[in-house]
């Protein structure tokens, strides 16, 4: 049936095509010509003229309406009432009801969503395959009932397996996981590997709880991620994603290589490397199915969604809105005393913090413009700026406590914001406080309202505040309650202090599972030179405490991921740069962290690896293993140990079967190791300076290493640096520094 409906359908736009080209009246492509010319007036001109001659060809009111539509905005009602009438002249043809549809969403707001909705639907109703009519309709409100009727105007064509397919994400957003089983099933049966029906049929498994199936499902859509040309599985996931992340997807992802992104995306979040599946795949399936219904974008189609400029007018607080922040939620901050402004007249500078946040410098003339605009105080009123001023200056009391507001939303344009770049809301169908579930889940505490609990009219539904033990307190409001003049109805980010702002900022840029991690650990690392692959690194991951797991991720491909039970875990990866995510369990408590990390390269010679220390024992020359099972993993030292560094050479000139080099030690006792660490010399460090001679091994590396006695380290913190300098080539193989306590 889709094959012979596929040739039916190319047969009627061959036709539509022959009549809209090669039979379309002079007038009209006149019209099209001016339109395209952009002599809009004249445009509509000649269609009226030609539907006054043609009242019943279609045509002509699509061409008027066309010319209308490029009127902008006066025109954009007569572009509508033209189409209207070329839809009922032509009822069975979708194109007048695509394009009423594509004027309502210039116009946005309720009357473009509502024009949107009913044209879209109308679209759908007779061809369910037209243009992009199915993905706008997806952006439009779509509550249970639009639902329904979508539903109802698809079942007629459910023959089609595409079209199952799109009832079963319909039956998703009702949660009704069986029948969307169902259809999903029995559209894959017609193509098995269709990533977008695998991505859906993995979504309402993880929804449903049946974890098991998800992963089935999920693995499978993986699989075939590079034969999808609808990015399923990325709108799957990009409510959670990290501006860089979308930054990179959207320069394009190299063909083939989707599947591997993908599964780095998922790699750098798991939150568990000791389970052995990534649990936060089906977390985030979890929480999608809470947002959606608990906080789901009610108003896509006003400008604030669709326009970064909208949405920059709208951040500044209006009136009533600082008046309700100041009288329900302000807490009183200390001007701090380190502040001077110069008094009125007289020109100054300052530099301090306002509510915890750094500010530039700020010239203070006794008016607005001679401010520095970037300064928070340069947006304060000038109501606001007297009030500070007095209380600056006044009475001369220091003890005097001081409410400040500055309106620091309009910093957010400075964010490396992807949710006014690319529209998270618009992309998920949620409200902000949905976003903010999506990427952090639930909030330790939410509150409604104002803290102000003495005011009665504190207690509004229009501000919910949640806080996060982590990551401190998010705010949101609808500016439309406040004040006719925002046009905002929707519940959105709305920080009014630098705290708030820094969780906003979070929401905007980060994710996190809400699996416990408790434990606090240590985490080091030391490269080598893989012994059996000279293009591969050999990483040693320590953690100071418990068994520890990592997994090395790249930006675009999956990396290594290695388990070691004594603490200590190592393994081969590629040079390059990638996201180290390291986790430790210890008693049953589970801990993470992640650093950036570059993995170097061995490949030159010669070269030198990183150092190992530990406690000395009864061994001449320890290999590499041996050091492993030795290690201090805390790198704290009891006083009176011998401590022995290791270090491997690689690619060092032989000459007549032996090697000759110069190793130079420094050994520096400091107070401050982060301050001295890069400081290419320390005048006062403790040097041991050898030349070594010996018979060359038949391997490319040597082994290095030193005692260092009880005597020359007492209690401290030290900071331990070799340097090699290869004798026979006469060439420098590096250098590598270590920190370590003694106590």
């Amino acid at each position: 049936m889709r094959c012979a409906w596929v040739a039916i359908a190319a047969v009627a736009f061959a036709a539509g095509a022959a009549r809209g080209q090669d039979t379309l009246p002079v007038e009209l492509r006149q019209a099209r010509d001016l339109i395209a010319a952009g002599k809009v007036e004249d445009a509509i001109r000649a269609a009226e003229a030609y539907t006054m001659r043609h009242p019943r060809d279609e045509r002509g009111f699509l061409a008027l309406g066309d010319a209308w539509f490029k009127h902008m905005p006066i025109g954009r009602f007569k572009a509508a009432l033209a189409y209207e009438e070329a839809e009922r002249l032509a009822p069975d043809d979708p194109t007048a009801a695509y394009r009423y549809a594509e004027v309502g969403f210039w116009l946005g707001g309720d009357d473009g969503e509502r024009m949107a909705s009913d044209g879209l639907e109308r679209v759908l109703a007779l061809d369910p395959f037209y243009g992009n009519a199915w993905d706008q309709w997806l952006t439009v409100f779509r509550n249970a009932g639009s639902r329904r009727r979508m539903a109802a105007l698809l079942r007629p064509r459910g023959s089609d397996p595409v079209i199952r397919a799109r009832l079963a994400l319909l039956a998703i957003e009702d949660e009704q996981y069986s029948e969307a089983d169902q259809l999903l099933d029995s559209a894959l049966a017609a193509d098995s590997t269709n990533t977008a029906w695998l991505a859906l049929r993995a979504q309402s498994a993880f929804e449903a709880g049946d974890t098991a199936s998800g992963w089935l499902f999920y693995s499978r859509a993986l699989a075939h991620a590079d034969l999808d040309s609808t990015d399923a599985l990325w709108r799957q996931v990009i409510g959670i994603t990290w501006p860089y992340e979308v930054r990179l997807w959207e320069a394009g992802v190299a063909p083939g290589a989707k599947r591997e992104w993908l599964e780095s995306f998922w790699a750098r979040r798991n939150p568990d490397l000791f389970a052995g599946v990534n649990l936060r795949v089906a977390e985030h399936f979890a929480r999608l199915r809470y947002a959606r219904k608990h906080y789901p974008l009610l108003h896509p189609m006003i400008s604030y969604h669709r326009s970064q400029i909208a949405r920059a007018m709208n951040l500044e607080p209006s009136g009533a809105e600082r008046q309700y922040y100041e009288r329900c939620e302000m807490f009183e901050v200390l001007v701090p005393p380190n502040l001077r402004l110069a008094p009125s007249g007289a020109a100054g500078s300052a530099s301090f913090d306002l509510l915890g946040m750094p500010l530039p410098g700020v010239s203070w003339a006794g008016d607005r413009a001679a401010m520095d605009l970037s300064s928070p105080l340069a947006l304060l009123t000038d109501e606001e700026r007297d009030r500070f001023a007095y209380l600056s200056h006044g009475a001369g009391n220091p003890g005097y406590s001081n409410s400040i507001f500055a309106p620091l939303n309009l910093d957010l344009r400075s964010l490396d914001s992807v949710a006014a770049r690319v529209g998270y809301n618009l992309a998920t169908g949620l409200d902000d406080r949905g976003v903010m579930y999506l990427r952090f889940g639930p909030p330790d505490r939410r509150y409604v309202g104002g803290k102000n609990t003495a005011d009665f009219s504190c207690f509004v539904t229009d501000v919910e505040r949640w806080d996060y033990d982590q990551y401190g307190e998010v705010r949101f409001a609808r500016p439309s309650a406040f004040s006719t003049t925002r046009t905002v109805p929707d519940m959105v980010f709305r920080a009014m202090n630098a705290r708030q702002f820094a969780a906003v900022k979070t929401g905007l840029t980060a994710d996190a599972s809400s699996e416990p991690a408790p434990l606090e650990f240590g985490v080091w690392t030391a490269q080598f030179a893989d012994t059996l692959d000279s293009a591969s690194t050999d990483l040693v991951i320590v953690s100071t405490r418990g068994a520890v797991a990592a997994a090395l991720e790249g930006v675009a491909r999956p990396g290594s991921a290695w388990i070691g039970g004594g603490g200590v875990a190592s393994g081969p990866t590629a040079p390059g740069r990638y996201v180290l995510v390291a986790q430790a369990r210890d008693s049953g408590l589970l801990g993470r962290q992640a650093l950036a990390i570059t993995v170097r390269s061995f490949a030159h010679d010669p070269t030198l690896s990183e150092l190992l220390i530990a406690p000395a024992w009864d061994s001449a020359m320890p290999d590499r293993a041996a050091m492993l099972r030795h290690l201090r993993r805390t790198l704290v030292f009891d006083r009176g140990a011998t401590i022995r560094s290791y270090a491997e050479l690689y690619g060092l000139r032989r000459a007549a079967g032996a090697l000759r080099y110069e190793v130079q030690y420094e050994l520096l006792h400091t107070d401050a190791p982060q301050r001295d660490l890069h400081l290419e010399n320390w005048p006062r460090a403790t040097r041991f300076l050898f030349v070594r001679e010996r018979r060359a091994s038949l391997s490319r590396s040597e082994i290095e290493t030193l005692d260092i006695a009880p005597s020359d380290v007492p209690p401290g913190k030290y900071l331990l640096r070799v340097r090699v300098h290869d004798l026979v080539a006469d060439a420098d193989a590096g250098r590598a520094t270590i920190s370590f306590v003694v106590r």
